[in-house]
């Protein structure tokens, strides 16, 4: 495969590795990170790639994994916890961006509460639009797993919110 062929079939697809890999490590700088990885590690093995079926889904699956392991490894070595961090950030802002930004961190708490399978496709379907079925090829699932794991995932995140606001 050559450069231009390389570019043609893969270098659309930098707005979903970027927008997975958020989802995935929350961190812009993570994620420009690995935008680069995925294609350095595509353009390594670029001669065993026309062999691939689906660009869209095989790309899925290698930044899901790599961001994956930047998150684990993150999380890992974090030494600061990200309360403090937003603590000292939001009291730079007005009442209502700390009202949204305490919402997105509850959200983002009841969502890492979830087992991790649960937690994926809700990240997957609700934070980068995919599809069920593009889901289910993602995470090699049937159609049928994926939207039961998003019904209780929902379900869960109901649950935990009525019972955080008491509605």
């Amino acid at each position: 495969m050559d450069g231009n062929e390389f570019k043609s079939r893969f270098l659309p697809f930098s707005g979903l590795i970027y927008r997975i890999s958020f989802v995935v490590t929350g961190d812009r700088e993570d994620s420009e990170d690995i935008v680069q990885e995925v294609y350095e590690k595509l353009w390594k093995i670029r001669e065993t790639l026309s062999a691939v079926q689906n660009d869209e889904a095989y790309i899925i699956s290698v930044t899901r994994n790599m961001a994956l392991d930047r998150y684990r490894y993150n999380t890992r070595r974090q030494t600061v916890s990200v309360t403090s961090v937003t603590d000292l950030t939001e009291e730079e802002f007005d009442e209502k961006k700390n009202e949204q930004k305490e919402m997105l961190r509850s959200i983002e708490n009841v969502l890492c509460t979830l087992p991790q399978s649960q937690q994926m496709v809700v990240r997957l379907r609700h934070f980068t639009d995919l599809s069920v079925p593009q889901i289910a090829e993602t995470m090699k699932l049937t159609q049928a797993n994926v939207r039961q794991l998003l019904s209780r995932a929902r379900r869960t995140i109901k649950e935990k919110f009525e019972k955080l606001y008491e509605y």
